[in-house]
């Protein structure tokens, strides 16, 4: 694959999607909170309800758990196959053992640590206004902005730590996922391409890496089958995209850990 690819992930089923959105949410606070400003305490701040607003939906925790035991009985059955690198599978396995010991070890629901903190709902609640978060609307938010850095950073630290748990073990799962494949080189004619999905494969992700970074693909993905269009924006982003008229060449990963 092209060192300066341009990755892009399709998630082929609920848990995977969820998965990916954690990650994601957790890279941007880890942005946020390093830097000493403000705008960005809020932001981290605004992240980690978006967080617990994400992991409250359904029981996450249990999720998980079955992702990283479903991983572990699949690469339990390589063991013996004569091709596999036995040292790095035995690593692997410890290291989805040990989260899954984690996960057994967290105590109750994630986001039930926040409930009781009457700071944080209030923002959750004025969050939702278009400039609900005003000073005169959010006086005790305007007190915590007031905080030094470091004060700031270690609430918010406070606040995610069972997050960061959660997505480091989520790193994990995703990481087998993504290694379980092999980048094919593949042509799309026009700027579509179109594959049929075996239902009786374990289908997590496709990964798309493309050398252009003018295009951007739309998928569109179900049980059975998944399609890629190719878009380009004509001068900019303020007009409507259109698909590809050209063959274009691209790097495909099917996922099916």
């Amino acid at each position: 694959m092209p060192t300066q690819a341009v990755i892009f992930e399709q998630p082929l089923n609920e848990r995977i999607r969820i998965c990916l959105r954690i990650e994601s949410l957790v890279e941007r606070l880890d942005r946020f909170i390093a830097l000493d400003s403000e705008h960005a305490a809020y932001q981290a701040l605004l992240t980690v309800l978006e967080i617990t607003a994400l992991v409250e939906r359904g029981d996450i925790k249990q999720e998980i758990i079955k992702e990283l035991d479903r991983q572990h009985k699949v690469l339990t059955a390589l063991v013996s196959h004569q091709s596999v690198d036995k040292s790095r599978l035995e690593i692997t396995l410890n290291q989805l053992k040990q989260a899954l010991n984690r996960m057994h070890g967290m105590d109750g629901r994630l986001g039930e640590h926040l409930k009781a903190i009457d700071f944080l709902l209030a923002v959750k609640q004025r969050s939702v206004i278009p400039g609900g978060s005003c000073d005169f609307d959010l006086p005790q938010l305007r007190y915590w902005l007031n905080r030094p850095h470091e004060q700031r950073r270690q609430d918010i630290e406070r606040w995610s730590a069972p997050y960061r748990e959660l997505n480091r073990t989520l790193v994990l799962i995703l990481k087998n996922i993504r290694d379980s494949a092999l980048a094919e080189p593949v042509d799309a004619p026009k700027g579509f391409f179109q594959e049929s999905l075996d239902p009786a494969q374990p289908n997590q992700m496709l990964r798309i890496a493309l050398d252009s970074s003018d295009l951007f693909p739309e998928i569109s993905a179900g049980k059975h089958r998944y399609s890629i269009r190719f878009m380009r924006y004509p001068d900019s982003v303020d007009q409507l995209p259109q698909q590809i008229k050209e063959t274009v060449s691209f790097q495909l990963m099917r996922c099916t850990l």
